[in-house]
């Protein structure tokens, strides 16, 4: 059931959509978007399963979309952002600030 809801998200493009909404960085946007489906996926089913039967779902993946791309403990955090900002278009590696140009 839930991965049949997962499905109906991504097919409707709602995951994405939601993430363009709260301006989501569109260098970032194909990743966060996996990691949001990540979460969901290894979320409590039956929490799952109990939100979209209360079409409740959208307002919870808008909480973790908000907390995942604006906190620096997120997973997202960690994978991405704590290494490469962008700066006047370019990438650049946090930890030395040199522009990575093969990043994309």
């Amino acid at each position: 059931m839930v991965s049949k809801i997962i499905s109906e998200l991504e097919e409707q493009g709602t995951v994405r959509e939601i993430c363009e909404n709260m301006k989501v960085s569109k260098n970032d946007i194909d990743d966060f978007v996996q990691e949001i489906y990540m979460i969901l996926l290894e979320y409590k089913k039956d929490k799952i399963i109990e939100l979209y039967e209360k079409k409740q779902l959208k307002f919870f993946i808008v909480g973790i979309v908000s907390r995942q791309y604006n906190s620096n403990t997120s997973p997202y955090y960690k994978k991405y952002k704590k290494y490469y900002t962008i700066i006047d278009g370019n990438y650049v590696n946090n930890e030395n600030n040199e522009d990575v140009d093969d990043f994309e």
